[in-house]
Parts: structure tokens; C-alpha cells; sequence
């Protein structure tokens, strides 16, 4: 099984009223104001999901400061999931659980007392504290805040995106250590802009194997060219099995 943990989808309303949305919400003029930021629908995923062979698609919804409007994007993400018979699993964008929904996220938040409680595994925005400026990356949970919540929050479930902002290398501290197995993934979503393909070799051999799942961030990056990234990074076709699909399934429970 092929698993894309981490995609975003909007509904098309949002897509046609990009431009109206971009000035009414700051975060979302951040990263989509400028017209060639990508933005997807549930039958432009599918049709990616059909080029590059994908089994499954985790498809995240975007934190809304208004209401009204994660509560639209998370109906959209719910009905898109239902009506793909398992394709497409639907992560909303809301702090209340959702009816159909198989997840919360993408969560952006600075504190851990941001992060909603959830049965529900949460996909966190998580950012490195080095490196280069880009749009989204003020905002999201630093390593360690993410710390601080594995900490204080003991039954969270958590899918750490991008690499968790470097957070598994702070894994080779014992305590750290025993606070991530079987609750936390690090997804590599968007790795190929933020580290060297080496960085599935640190984090595996750190943090174990079942600790890295594949996350393409499409529609920012194409799932073929990703998958291919992912492919080249790992030539062992075991640990290349386990990170593109076999931890995530694990994880959210496939079968």
C-alpha cells in the first residue's frame, strides 16, 4: 500500500475566491495571495494519485481564523472522503472532531496549549528554527514546542510535518526518545525544499524506522516527482516499503 500522508485540498469556491480570501485572512494571503501558489481540488488529487501509483491520500484542510470557514472546508474534505471509497481520508480544520473525519490538521500553532485534544491523530505545521525564510514558516510548532506538548500531552497522536522542524534529532536524548514510539511520525513533506536527501538516513537511523512517513505537500510538489525523490533517498526496498506507506497505514489503521 502506497500512503500520502500529507496533501491539501480546497474546495473550489475557495480556489475561484483566492484573491477575496488572500485579503480577508492574513495566513492565507501568506501562502496562496500569489496566483502561482498551487491549489487543489479532490479530482485534481485523484488524478495525481492515478499517475503515481498512490493507494491512499491524507487530505488536509488549512487553519481558517474564521469559523465559518474551516467549518466549510472540513464539510468539503469529509464529503470528497466519503465519496472515494477510501482514497482520500479527510484531516479538518477544525478544534471539534468531525463525523467521517479520519484526523485534525494541518494545525498550525506556536504553543502546545494551541493544540486541540483529540482522539483523533493531529497533523502539526512544524518549522525549523534555521535556514532559509519562506511563506508558512512563521507560525508553526518549533521543536521545542513540540517537545513541551509529547510532554504534556501523553495520549496525543501526532503526524509532525516537515521533518517535525528537525525535532528527531533531539531523539538521541533517552527521555526524548521513549516519548515517540507509536505516537509520533514525522512526515517529509516539503523535504525536498528544506534538507539534503540524506536526511531519511539520520532520521531512520535516530529514530527508527517506523518513526518516517512519505508526505508529498501536493499540490506544492507533484506526488510523481516526490515519490521518485523518496524512491532515490531510500534504496532499500524494506525501509523504501515501510516509509511510503506501510508506517502511515499502521499508523491511521488500514488495512
Amino acid at each position: 500500500m502506497i500512503v500520502d500522508i500529507h496533501t491539501h485540498l480546497f474546495p473550489p469556491r475557495f480556489i475561484a475566491e483566492r484573491v477575496s480570501l488572500a485579503a480577508s485572512d492574513e495566513a492565507f494571503g501568506e501562502m496562496y495571495a500569489d496566483p502561482k501558489a498551487k491549489m487543489a481540488t479532490a479530482e485534481d488529487l485523484l488524478a495525481s494519485m492515478e499517475r503515481a501509483r498512490v493507494d491512499v491520500s491524507v487530505a488536509c484542510g488549512f487553519w481558517w481564523r474564521d469559523p465559518a470557514l474551516a467549518a466549510e472546508h472540513a464539510a468539503y474534505l469529509v464529503d470528497v472522503a466519503r465519496a472515494s471509497s477510501g482514497r482520500i481520508l479527510a484531516f479538518v480544520p477544525t478544534r471539534e472532531a468531525m463525523e467521517g473525519a479520519a484526523g485534525i490538521g494541518e494545525v498550525r500553532e506556536r504553543t502546545p496549549e494551541g493544540v486541540p485534544a483529540s482522539t483523533l491523530p493531529v497533523l502539526l505545521h512544524s518549522t525549523e528554527e534555521t535556514g532559509h525564510a519562506y511563506a508558512g514558516k512563521e507560525g508553526g510548532l518549533t521543536p521545542g514546542a513540540l517537545g513541551r506538548l509529547l510532554e504534556a500531552r501523553p495520549e496525543a497522536r501526532i503526524i509532525a510535518a516537515h521533518w517535525g522542524g528537525g525535532f528527531p534529532f533531539a531523539a538521541v536524548v533517552p527521555e526524548v526518545r521513549s516519548r515517540l514510539a507509536g505516537r509520533v511520525l514525522f512526515d517529509s513533506a516539503a523535504s525536498a525544499y528544506l534538507y539534503a536527501p540524506d536526511i531519511f538516513r539520520l532520521v531512520i537511523d535516530i529514530t527508527g524506522l517506523d518513526s518516517v512517513a512519505w508526505g508529498s505537500d501536493f499540490p506544492l510538489r507533484p506526488q510523481t516527482v516526490d515519490r521518485a525523490y523518496v524512491e532515490a533517498a531510500l534504496p532499500d526496498e524494506v525501509e523504501r516499503a515501510a516509509v511510503l506507506g506501510g508506517n502511515a497505514a499502521r499508523f491511521l489503521g488500514l488495512g
